[in-house]
């Protein structure tokens, strides 16, 4: 049911574009932009030197509005406080579907998806309409997050479209390879899909990492349709070294896609078997047991265990 309502939201929005414009990645969220009056009333509010924000502090929810805006700014930075501020409002304001919107992307900060899922549901219970973007990202990663492929796929599908809302190219590659990875979960029917995100962000590319994660998912989608690991001129091996390094941090870099780790490590893992059969069935390996702890495309872990199999006979041992 709530998938559903969800579809019927994302289409509205693609029609309408309201997710594109400027004001909707404000900090500011929908109840408290300002209102269009009354072409005489604007008139009559600018000669007395008002401003549109002026009436909103006069309105009923100014002060929601004002925590709210607060709590946006500090998302990035201090979101276990966000989530703190979050919960009071919503507490506050039961009826509003905003304080659990900032809730849900907190908990999407501090990679808490389960729980952001299901501050996500009550948003919507309360007629959340995904203006921003960038709450439209959090959202399609807790879909990820919690199982749910067909739904993050629609989402990523509306997200590549309105990757102008990050002034950050690294940003917006990162969309790309996001959705190129939700493709490739769902199985053997989006190799094609997947490819056409990952074109559009090797396009974009502007560091040596998401160069070689390009690299390293384009690997992961010939895998999955069969194919022999493909000699990828373009990345020599100390970017294909410099990526191995930097996925087995604890922490990757900020604007890299988040995924399930144990994709980046089959990414990398086919990158570096050129130069390292140890390395890559050590990497190769969480992917396999993840492939078999959780539901997945008989296929995709037929090809995996096949892998798995060939790196040990070569002499490769985790």
């Amino acid at each position: 049911m709530l998938v559903a309502a969800v579809s019927v939201l994302l289409q509205v929005a693609a029609v309408s574009g309201d997710l594109s414009t400027p004001r909707s990645e404000s900090a500011r969220p929908t109840a408290c932009l300002p209102v269009a009056e009354a072409a005489s009333d604007d008139h009559a509010s600018a000669a007395r030197g008002e401003t549109p924000w002026d009436r909103i502090r006069e309105h009923a929810l100014s002060a929601l509005c004002l925590e709210l805006s607060r709590a946006q700014i500090r998302l990035s930075r201090e979101p276990a406080l966000v989530l703190a501020t979050a919960k009071q409002l919503a507490r506050a304001w039961p009826s509003r579907a905003e304080p659990l919107v900032l809730e849900a992307r907190a908990h999407a900060e501090l990679a808490e998806h389960d729980k952001g899922w299901a501050a996500w549901q009550g948003a919507l219970e309360r007629g959340y309409d995904f203006r921003s973007a960038h709450a439209l990202r959090d959202y399609a990663l807790a879909a990820v997050f919690t199982g749910r492929g067909e739904l993050a796929l629609a989402t990523y599908r509306r997200l590549v479209t309105l990757v102008g809302a990050w002034p950050d190219p690294r940003h917006r590659q990162r969309i790309y390879l996001e959705a190129a990875a939700a493709a490739l979960r769902l199985g053997p029917g989006n190799p094609d899909e997947a490819t056409g995100y990952l074109a559009s962000g090797r396009n974009t590319a502007t560091s040596t990492g998401l160069r070689a994660y390009v690299a390293g998912l384009e690997a992961l989608v010939l895998h999955r349709r069969g194919g022999p690991m493909p000699d990828i001129e373009r990345i020599d091996a100390a970017e294909v070294w410099h990526f191995v390094e930097l996925v087995r941090r604890d922490a990757p870099p900020s604007h890299w896609p988040v995924v399930p780790h144990y994709e980046a490590q089959a990414a990398a893992s086919l990158l570096v078997e050129k130069y390292s059969l140890a390395e890559a069935a050590e990497l190769w390996t969480p992917y396999v047991e993840a492939l078999q702890s959780a539901p997945a495309d008989p296929s995709a872990l037929k090809l995996a265990l096949e892998r798995q199999a060939r790196l040990a006979a070569a002499g490769g041992t985790p």
